[in-house]
């Protein structure tokens, strides 16, 4: 889910400027020129955003009470597979998606702290529902522990792994080359590589809330 964010972002730059921007595995850019020759480039931005929490509220959807175990197997997946805890802690960092767009569309070089504020809020309200319904569909005896797991885990391996570790290996030059959708080479091995695992154990996303019993009656 993190690389289909970064796709969202760089295939509407791609629409938008005709060319694609250069990236890394979480950075990325306009091709040279397109800010100041689009006015509304600043779409690509702001799609990123939308296009994750859209996933994240698909999630809340299927966890809605009365959903079927897999439904909300399915759904707690989406929420926590798109790591809410990335979006609020770069916010709360002054950066991200939401607070750039916001304070380039209104910053208009005056004080953006108030814009940082918003952008703040407007994430942790966009977060707060999906993530209290991931919380409450786990086991009431033990729902602390796997839920900050799933919360922050995965953001911590992220940082390690695709920050620290694929994007020094990409510095380094290791297939650099450019591949396809405008991504180098090493990030479309990559992106094979968790789409091939991800249809490995697709089977078993949606069992994930299934209670053991069922699962073997």
């Amino acid at each position: 889910m993190g690389e289909a964010h970064e796709i969202v972002h760089t295939a509407v730059g791609r629409l938008l400027c005709g060319c694609w921007g250069p990236r890394d595995f979480n950075v990325w850019g306009l091709c040279e020129g397109c800010s100041e020759e689009v006015s509304f480039a600043i779409l690509a931005t702001i799609v990123g955003p939308v296009f994750t929490f859209g996933v994240i509220w698909w999630g809340f959807a299927l966890l809605r009470a009365g959903a079927s175990p897999e439904q909300k197997s399915m759904g707690f997946c989406l929420v926590f597979g798109n790591m809410p805890a990335a979006r609020i802690f770069t916010a709360a960092m002054g950066g991200g998606d939401e607070v750039y767009s916001l304070q380039h569309i209104f910053a208009d070089g005056g004080d953006s702290t108030p814009l940082w504020i918003l952008g703040i809020v407007i994430v942790g309200v966009l977060s707060a529902p999906p993530l209290y319904r991931g919380f409450r569909v786990l086991s009431s005896k033990w729902r602390w522990p796997p839920f900050l797991g799933f919360l922050l885990l995965p953001f911590v391996i992220y940082l390690l792994v695709v920050l620290g570790g694929m994007n020094t290996l990409l510095d380094q030059g290791l297939l650099d080359q450019d591949g396809l959708i405008g991504s180098p080479v090493l990030l479309n091995v990559w992106t094979v590589f968790w789409v091939g695992l991800l249809a490995a154990t697709w089977t078993e996303l949606s069992s994930l809330l299934v209670p053991a019993e069922a699962e073997t009656a």
